[in-house]
């Protein structure tokens, strides 16, 4: 399996039809060496658990009774309007000036703050699932633009338990699952969940400072920071492939471009390899890779902040520098009570005040996501009356729920 340290840059990203542009090979030339990068991080996207516990409100935005009747409103306006899921952004789903300004000033925030925001108190309960996906995709379209998160090219996805039991075989998504999620980055700059319903028991979030990581590996294990930013992490893609791309991508845990630090990370993906090393076409893991992969994994335990998401929170973490994960959970026996949050992936490009990456995509509108390039198939049901569907004909439907021609709203399987 090649391990090439060049890139050839598309011309267009999508084949010109405006996709997400997915997971790439970093441009390996523009990666800064260890000893150049820095010896301390500092900033505002240097946090901890115990301020964000003695200051909520840096990190919560209560909604008010006046910016709900401005969401709602702006709701009936798309329903009014008879448009399509796919139709819902900043265009169409119109926000005051004053609202708007929040949400661009949490924005900032996210890019260049702490990295983590929950906007608490949407009356979800009061509204229909439809009408909680327009309010979440208008939110979404102001922090990001919306990017494909699984190879139907999917962009709103819904993470709930299918019981599917893939993950032990390295096969599966966690996200479908009630098991833990360890401590990973996301394949866009931004994640965001909305929480319709809780579990029963259990399904803390958990979100941690890379840059302090960062920082305390540098001073207490800089052996395992260093093994970290070598560009000799593998990742596989799940099966999630486009034309012209290998079944895995080689990326720095962490890397330095442009006076910006920033992580990808999954060892769940890092470490489900077995069957190339099985057949060689990849070198095992050494003895110092598997000590940095079990030392990153306790020291995000041991600095994260955990949170319970209520009925109503969005919540949005960024991924270039910031750590996310999971805790197991319980749901109930009621199919009506089950845990039930919609996922975003969203893009904020160099282009539009994002970070700067080593990727060939860093100012493409639209960078990251999953981006599969395959045409002729048809979407074998609605995407407006998807959740009348039952879980049974949903499986049974997947592989043919792919409409290439563009990025799906909402993936229906999740």
């Amino acid at each position: 399996m090649s391990t090439t340290t060049t890139m050839t840059v598309e011309p267009t990203w999508g084949h010109g039809l405006n996709l997400s542009s997915g997971q790439r090979d970093p441009v390996y030339d523009l990666l800064t060496p260890f000893d150049k990068m820095p010896t301390k991080m500092t900033g505002r996207t240097v946090w901890t658990k115990e301020e964000l516990a003695a200051d909520p409100d840096r990190w919560i935005h209560h909604w008010t009774a006046e910016e709900i009747q401005h969401v709602e409103s702006a709701i009936h306006q798309v329903e009014k309007q008879n448009l399509s899921l796919a139709k819902v952004d900043r265009s169409t789903f119109v926000l005051p000036s004053t609202v708007a300004s929040t949400l661009t000033n949490i924005r900032d925030e996210l890019i260049n703050g702490i990295g983590v925001t929950v906007l608490r108190g949407l009356p979800v309960y009061n509204w229909t699932t439809r009408q909680a996906s327009i309010a979440y995709l208008g939110i979404g379209s102001y922090i990001g633009r919306r990017v494909s998160q699984n190879r139907m090219s999917h962009m709103l996805g819904h993470v709930k338990d299918l019981d599917e039991g893939k993950e032990v075989n390295g096969e599966g998504r966690l996200y479908r699952t009630h098991n833990a999620q360890p401590y990973h980055t996301d394949d866009a700059d931004v994640v965001g969940l909305l929480c319709l319903h809780k579990a029963m028991h259990g399904g803390e979030s958990q979100v941690v400072s890379t840059h302090n990581i960062y920082n305390v590996l540098r001073e207490e294990r800089p052996d395992v920071l260093k093994e970290l930013c070598m560009p000799h992490w593998f990742y596989d893609r799940k099966g999630e492939i486009s034309d012209g791309d290998e079944e895995v991508m080689r990326v720095p845990g962490y890397y330095y471009y442009k006076d910006r630090l920033s992580m990808k990370w999954d060892s769940y993906y890092v470490g489900a390899l077995q069957r190339f090393w099985e057949k060689g076409l990849l070198p095992t893991y050494t003895d110092a890779q598997r000590e940095a992969i079990a030392v990153t994994e306790e020291m995000a335990r041991k600095l994260s902040f955990e949170m319970m998401l209520e009925q109503g929170d969005i919540q949005f973490v960024t991924n270039t520098h910031n750590l996310h994960a999971r805790s197991a959970y319980q749901d109930a026996n009621d199919s009506e009570k089950k845990r039930w949050l919609q996922r975003l992936w969203l893009a904020t490009s160099e282009e539009e005040g994002g970070w700067p990456l080593p990727f060939a995509d860093s100012k493409y509108e639209k960078r990251g996501g999953v981006q599969i390039c395959c045409y002729g198939y048809n979407q074998a049901s609605s995407l407006e009356n998807w959740h009348s569907l039952t879980l049974g004909s949903l499986r049974a439907q997947m592989d043919d729920l792919l409409d290439m021609s563009k990025d799906s709203i909402v993936d229906i399987v999740g």
